[in-house]
């Protein structure tokens, strides 16, 4: 399988004009976090706003938003009412959430929102609503992955971000089975549904139609729970920011993995965080932006 190169990334981020404004580089919804897991919502928003998007929008729970605006100021809070047990839940907010979704350029669901059936409700009356790219990562494909009869109605903008249980869970089948068939599995999945898959692990899959072709950056030190977080956010903010979903997948698993490289020479596979591979995200587009300059 064909392999992403550095010259094909940094051919999807031309200079920015100096015109420019934030409505430029385009509004992200993140429907994310529930009470039991704010670190999900604030790394995926982080690894947002650090990936460039205009303005970034986050849907979550009430009590998350203390947490989250005290360390997090350049994001627009939209404060969630939640079930008992502290998910988000639509009927309670759809006043809130339906223009948010019109307004947007890309919506990230699923980082953080638990497996429950509040969840589930939540993501189907966004997948009716939704226009614009759809991000799925987490909790998201885990709802989605209990009622499945939505992807029928799948639009091509979609992208899902499945790590290898995650994407057993999608199939109706193994983890071990997915890891033993990692190709085959991605194909025949976007065989049966349209949209863009990015099948996370050692070598991470982007398939979209019968396009496929695989990242070689990163490295054991991602293999932490957030890490999946990050790359969601980095993908959204791609999509937000006007590049096909295919390209936005492509860019965010790139550059997410040389993020995680970056951050494992400087702090080890052993003691990296997934909030080390933010620390190392303006490193890796000045990178970007230096190797830009010096073919000008």
């Amino acid at each position: 399988m064909q392999e992403l190169s550095w010259k094909t990334i940094c051919g999807y981020f031309p200079k920015r004009n100096r015109n420019s404004h934030k409505g430029t580089f385009g509004t992200l919804l993140c429907m994310t976090g529930s009470n039991r897991m704010p670190g999900a919502c604030a790394l995926s928003t982080l690894a947002a706003l650090r990936s460039g998007a205009g303005l970034v929008k986050v849907a979550t729970t009430e009590r998350n938003l203390p947490i989250l605006a005290s360390q997090i100021y350049e994001a627009v809070y939209l404060p969630m009412q939640t079930t008992e047990t502290g998910e988000i839940c639509w009927e309670k907010n759809a006043v809130v959430l339906q223009p948010a979704l019109k307004q947007a350029s890309a919506v990230l669901i699923g980082c953080g929102l638990g497996n429950t059936a509040a969840t589930q409700e939540l993501l189907r009356n966004v997948v009716n609503l939704v226009e614009c790219p759809l991000i799925m990562d987490a909790d998201g494909l885990n709802a989605l992955a209990s009622c499945i009869d939505i992807m029928q109605k799948q639009k091509p903008n979609w992208i899902l971000t499945p790590h290898p249980g995650e994407m057993a869970r999608l199939s109706g089948t193994t983890t071990a089975v997915v890891q033993a068939n990692r190709s085959q599995c991605a194909a025949e999945f976007c065989k049966q549904f349209s949209g863009t898959l990015v099948l996370k692990g050692a070598g991470t899959i982007i398939q979209q139609g019968t396009t496929a072709i695989q990242n070689p950056t990163g490295n054991p030190g991602m293999s932490r729970g957030g890490s999946g977080d990050v790359l969601a956010g980095m993908i959204a903010a791609f999509a937000a920011q006007g590049l096909s979903p295919y390209d936005a997948a492509c860019a965010g698993a790139y550059l997410h993995g040389l993020a995680g490289d970056f951050a494992a020479a400087r702090y080890s596979e052993q003691a990296m965080l997934p909030q080390d591979l933010l620390h190392c995200l303006p490193e890796v587009f000045l990178k970007l932006e230096q190797e830009r300059t010096a073919k000008e």
